[in-house]
C-alpha cells in the first residue's frame, strides 16, 4: 500500500508539472502574438487561470486570461496602461503554440486602464494645462484669456463618461492677480473644461466609468460577445 501512494503522488506531481509547463507554454505564445500584433516595443504579460490548464486546452476555452498591455496609444491618449481580465476564452492550443491563431470569441471583456494625469492634460488640447487630483475632483490650472489679456486661472474638474468620451468639465474657476466678474470666470471654466475621444481601444474596450486616483485616473471598460481578430487590433 506504500508503494502504491508513492506512485500515486508521483504521478500527481507529474500531472500538476506538466499542466504549469502547458500553461507556460501557451502564455508565452499568446504574449508573443499580442506584442507582434499591436506592434508593442516590450512583451505584455500573458497568465492563464483556472485549473487544470490541461483541460481547458483539450476543450479550447479558457475561463479566466489576464492580459497586461503597457504602452497602449488610443488616439489622443497616449502610453496607456490596459490590464484585461478575457472570460470565455475559445481557441485551440494547438492555434496558439502554432501562433496560428486568426480570430478568437470571446464571452466578455473587463479591461482596467490607467491614465496619467500628465497624460490627460496633453490630450486635451489645452496648452499648459495641469491637473492634479483634489479630493474626489481634479484640480485643473492654466493660462486663459481674460478681459483681453493672458491670466492664470484653476477650476475644480468633475470627471464623467458620455459615449466612450471621457468628459471633463471645470466649475468654480478663479483668476489669480485680478478680480474679475462672474462671466469672466464661466468664460474661464469653459476653456479649462474639454472631452477626451480615445479612438481603437484594444480588445474592443468601451469605457464604461472612471475614478479619480492620486496620479491618474483608473478608468473601467468591458466589451461582450467579442471576436478578436488581427485586423480589428490598433498598431501602435
Amino acid at each position: 500500500m506504500r508503494r502504491l501512494v508513492i506512485i500515486l503522488v508521483v504521478l500527481l506531481g507529474l500531472l500538476v508539472a506538466a499542466d504549469r509547463i502547458g500553461a507556460v507554454a501557451a502564455e508565452r505564445a499568446l504574449a508573443t502574438q499580442v506584442r507582434d500584433q499591436l506592434k508593442l516595443a516590450e512583451t505584455p504579460g500573458v497568465d492563464i487561470r483556472g485549473v487544470p490548464f490541461l483541460t481547458q486546452a483539450v476543450a479550447g476555452d479558457y475561463s479566466d486570461v489576464r492580459v497586461s498591455i503597457p504602452d497602449v496609444d488610443s488616439g489622443p491618449l497616449q502610453n496607456i496602461l490596459v490590464n484585461a481580465r478575457l472570460q470565455g476564452v475559445q481557441v485551440p492550443l494547438g492555434e496558439v503554440v502554432d501562433r496560428k491563431v486568426d480570430e478568437v470569441p470571446v464571452d466578455r471583456i473587463t479591461g482596467d486602464l490607467t491614465v496619467g494625469y500628465e497624460e490627460l492634460a496633453r490630450a486635451s488640447g489645452i496648452t499648459g494645462l495641469r491637473i492634479v487630483r483634489d479630493g474626489d475632483a481634479l484640480r485643473l490650472s492654466g493660462s486663459v484669456e481674460a478681459l483681453g489679456q493672458q491670466v492664470d486661472a484653476s477650476a475644480v474638474g468633475r470627471v464623467e463618461v458620455e459615449d466612450n468620451d471621457i468628459v471633463i468639465s471645470a466649475e468654480q474657476a478663479e483668476v489669480d492677480g485680478i478680480p474679475v466678474p462672474q462671466p469672466v470666470l464661466d468664460a474661464a471654466a469653459r476653456l479649462l473644461s474639454f472631452r477626451v475621444s480615445p479612438s481603437g481601444l484594444p480588445l474592443s474596450l468601451r469605457i464604461t466609468s472612471v475614478r479619480i486616483g492620486d496620479t491618474a485616473l483608473a478608468v473601467t471598460a468591458e466589451s461582450t460577445d467579442v471576436v478578436l481578430r488581427a485586423s480589428d487590433l490598433p498598431v501602435g
